[in-house]
This record gives C-alpha cells, structure tokens and sequence, in this order.
C-alpha cells in the first residue's frame, strides 16, 4: 500500500512540475503588450493616451522566428531608407506637421560615445532616432515617434521616454581568433 501511495505522489508531482504556463497564467502575471509587425522582423510598440489616441511608437528589430529555428538579430542595424519609409508609413508628413527650424532641431544630433542620437521635431511629433557609431558602419537601432500634445497614460503602458537605451556588449569571435566587442541597445523595462 505505501509502494502504490508513493507512485500516486510521484506521478502527481510529476504532473504538477510538468504543467508547462499558459496564455492565462503568463497574464496573470505580467501587463499583456501588443506590437505590430510592420516589417518581417521588425517591430512597432504603441502606447496609449487616456482617450485611446496612440501617444507613443517604439520600432526595433526584433527575433526572427521561422519553422526551423529562431534567430537573434544583434547587431542587425536598421537602413535610414527603411527608417523613413515606416516613419513616412505610420506618421504621414501631413499628420507630422511642419518640420520645425529652430535650433534644437538644427543640433539634433548627440553622440555619447559609441551611441549616437537624432532628434527630428515636427509640429505634432518628434522622431528620435538611437543610433551606434562603432563598429563602423554602426546604423539606426531604435525609433521614438512621439506625439507632442497627448500625454501617454496606463501604469501597464509606460512613456518611451521613460525607457532608457540599455548599453549591453555583445562579443564576436573573428575569423582570426580575435574578440570584437559590439555595442548592443535594448530598451530596459520603465520604473513603474
């Protein structure tokens, strides 16, 4: 009777580790967050004001998932012409407004080591975009389109300018032997 008691324990135990999360557990436990694949690989983030208005766009490259495998796209920077197209895709110039002369908008540009940063201020958005200088050629990594005049709301649905660029390393073996180390930018999770 105590052999029989035990393999009821065991199995049950078994079961219970075994019990993979779902969809409802993993809600339970974490704000769900819908992106948009407007490109294949390529990611777009919104955030919400209070009356359902988008206040907020992030776009990043993103894990390519297929059939066979996934892959990671670190150091996979995004073209200035792909950059504007989505931009010019998801917030057309009439929506932009007039792009905006003064003298922010004249330095826009801010480069922090092996990071750069450019501001395009329009009327009614401003696009930010991060950026890597090093390696050479470096390349456009993340994008901020924010509106101006709608305030992004919702304790689940942080302000992309609350979220930092997290500067990570990645390192690469060359062909030779040596070691490459590749600034990589994430964006690191709001204090909430």
């Amino acid at each position: 009777m105590t052999k029989l008691a035990c393999v009821i324990f065991l199995f049950l135990g078994i079961v219970a580790l075994s019990r993979g999360q779902s969809a409802a557990d993993l809600s339970a436990k974490y704000p769900v967050v819908t992106a948009y694949e407007v490109r294949p690989g390529i990611m777009m983030t919104p955030f919400y004001a209070s009356d359902g208005q988008i206040c907020e766009m992030i776009l990043e490259r993103h894990t390519a998932v297929t059939k066979t495998k996934t892959t990671m796209n670190f150091g996979l920077p995004l073209s200035k012409e792909l950059v504007n197209e989505i931009v010019d895709e998801l917030v057309p110039p009439s929506e932009r407004g007039k792009e905006l002369t003064d003298f922010k908008n004249w330095l826009g540009t801010t480069i922090d080591g092996g990071f750069i940063t450019t501001d395009h201020a329009y009327e009614n958005v401003v696009v930010r975009v991060y950026g890597i200088t090093r390696p050479e050629p470096g390349g456009d990594m993340l994008v901020t389109i924010t509106w101006r005049r709608r305030v992004c709301s919702g304790p689940q649905q942080p302000a992309a300018s609350l979220l930092k660029p997290k500067v990570d390393t990645q390192t690469v073996n060359q062909k030779d032997g040596s070691h490459l180390q590749i600034p990589v930018v994430a964006s690191s999770k709001a204090k909430q």
